[in-house]
């Protein structure tokens, strides 16, 4: 008997699928849902595999993976498939989300769309799409609204819905309240409370859990060839993000250790020149982007959860030296506080504020952490 095809690569989750899979077939599936939880987790993957399960032509264990709706879903071809993302702003159209943009960002716009086809667990990185605009959902309340063959289902996956902006998530919300017959919606969020709670309350709310450090661990040493000893690193430095582990794994252990002593010799110092340099590297649209200097910030909250835990040597670690410093020169460091001003910063700069000045005040409060100052 042949079994349902991991076509999506969803890595672990096994439970999360399961439960699925009986949802659907419970006659109970509603007609909205959202998919929340942390960054790489693998929530696009899992609501590519509802779309295709739920279309899948074979007669059980689905997706099967070779009929035309699930080769189709695999490449994002599916007529009833609508993938809804953030696109740059380009005019004022409140009814075209590509008007105004030109043929060579929209190559950039497919290449990033490969990218996702290849590997579901890719962020898309697209320059100037900042949000979701009201003029995308416009376009999709058009499209779904027309005639569907009773045979399929159409399904609307909304990647990172948070970024709707308000216009259009009070247009999505009209679309939700008089939902189209045979139309699913599956909405994936790092930051659910982020959706108005007129979205939220339309819809089914699940939470797909982190992935243990462990099982990123062996997906590089599998799937990259990196070592034990570096793909343990990248796997807990990626704190559950499969996609920046891989990125992580990119570099060589040498390059993450130059940032973290560089930021510590900033924090070390009491003077604004030093802070002011910092900031400027990260602002530099030459060497870092949005991705980057999320995976800094997720790094810098490593290294404050292993000061925080006191490692020992012996135990693995990228920056054990620095670790054992820090705790000898800064006793009163105050790491669960530096920890949550990193976690608001990341929060923050996701949702677009003044770069300069937010890199600018966490260096200067996470001074007064190590210090055991309060803020």
């Amino acid at each position: 008997m042949a079994e349902a095809v991991n076509i999506f690569q969803l890595m672990g989750q096994e439970q999360t699928r399961s439960t699925w899979n009986t949802l659907i077939h419970s006659g109970r599936f509603g007609h909205a849902h959202i998919l929340a939880g942390h960054a790489g987790v693998g929530k696009d993957a899992l609501a590519l595999t509802i779309a295709a399960t739920i279309n899948c032509k074979a007669d059980q264990n689905k997706p099967c993976g070779q009929c035309t709706a699930c080769r189709q879903i695999q490449n994002l071809e599916y007529p009833q498939l609508h993938l809804v993302f953030a696109l740059p702003r380009r005019s004022a159209s409140q009814t075209d989300p590509l008007s105004g943009v030109k043929e060579g960002e929209l190559d950039l716009i497919n290449a990033e769309l490969a990218k996702k086809i290849a590997w579901p667990y890719y962020h898309l990185q697209i320059d100037g799409a900042n949000d979701i605009r009201i003029s995308t959902i416009r376009k999709l309340r058009k499209d779904v609204y027309l005639a569907n063959d009773p045979d399929t289902t159409r399904v609307v996956i909304i990647l990172r819905a948070h970024r709707m902006n308000v216009e259009a998530a009070n247009a999505l919300l009209k679309i939700l309240e008089e939902p189209p017959q045979g139309t699913v919606f599956l909405l994936t969020t790092e930051f659910p409370d982020r959706l108005p709670d007129t979205i939220r309350s339309r819809c089914s709310m699940h939470h797909i859990p982190d992935l243990g450090w462990e099982l990123i661990r062996d997906d590089l040493m599998e799937k990259r060839g990196v070592d034990q000893t570096q793909a343990e690193i990248c796997a807990r430095m990626s704190m559950g993000d499969l996609a920046a582990a891989h990125t992580f794994a990119e570099q060589d252990n040498t390059f993450w250790l130059e940032r973290i002593r560089a930021t510590l010799n900033t924090l070390a110092r009491e003077d604004f020149v030093s802070v002011h340099k910092q900031v400027l590297k990260l602002n530099d649209k030459e060497l870092e982007n949005d991705e980057s200097r999320q995976q800094f910030l997720s790094l810098l909250i490593l290294f404050f959860r292993d000061v925080a835990l006191q490692i020992k040597p012996g135990e693995t670690a990228l920056w054990m030296t620095q670790v054992t410093q820090l705790n000898k020169l800064f006793p009163q460091c105050d790491s669960p506080a530096a920890i949550k001003a990193i976690e608001r910063t990341k929060d923050a700069l996701s949702r677009k504020v003044h770069l300069q000045l937010a890199l600018t005040a966490l260096f200067f409060e996470l001074r007064k952490h190590l210090r055991g100052q309060p803020s």
